[in-house]
């Protein structure tokens, strides 16, 4: 073991628990209420500890939330497209109807700062769910899609409407459906 690993692993924890902090504060007071002393406090650790990794508090929030959607969306690799994508919008629909799911969607709605940082979000998102179409492609399931991008948000998008709008079914055959239609797409 190298002199380095301790540390990295010490970082890491460190790292963990800041980010879980905001997320802490997030889930029960709402983005608005992310100070960095608060954080710091709640993290144990000094507040320049939090400066050094983030500029400001917006990268800090940020960096919480993209954390917290790589845990609760995590890309999966089953070893076949349609497996993969029942399990990523099963996992975004569980996401966006949990209580932290919830305060998330409200948040971004009353936060100018969440709004701000909310392209950036989806960018990094849609970015990582697209391994799964491009996995798809590398074993021959399907020819490449022109915006694989835009495939993953039109499959996630009715969840999050569904979600945050309309109170409607996020059941199992609304799931299957959508991910049926993308497939068929492909």
């Amino acid at each position: 073991m190298s002199k380095s690993e301790p540390s990295h692993r010490r970082g890491q924890v460190v790292e963990d628990k800041i980010l879980q902090a905001v997320i802490d504060v997030i889930a029960v007071e709402g983005t608005m209420a992310v100070k960095v002393d608060d954080v710091a406090a709640k993290a144990g650790v000094n507040k320049t500890t939090i400066y050094r990794r983030y500029p400001n508090r917006d990268d800090l929030v940020l960096a919480a939330v993209l954390a917290q959607a790589d845990i609760a969306v995590p890309i999966p690799n089953l070893g076949d497209l349609r497996s993969d994508l029942l399990a990523m919008v099963q996992s975004v629909a569980d996401t966006a109807t949990s209580s932290l799911g919830r305060a998330l969607l409200s948040a971004s709605a009353t936060s100018p700062e969440l709004d701000a940082m909310r392209p950036r979000y989806w960018h990094q998102r849609f970015a990582a769910a697209t391994e799964i179409i491009a996995r798809a492609v590398d074993r021959g399931e399907c020819a490449a899609p022109d915006d694989p991008a835009l495939l993953v948000e039109l499959t996630v998008a009715p969840i999050h409407f569904r979600a945050s709008q309309t109170g409607g079914d996020i059941g199992d055959a609304f799931l299957q459906m959508l991910v049926d239609r993308l497939v068929a797409s492909l």
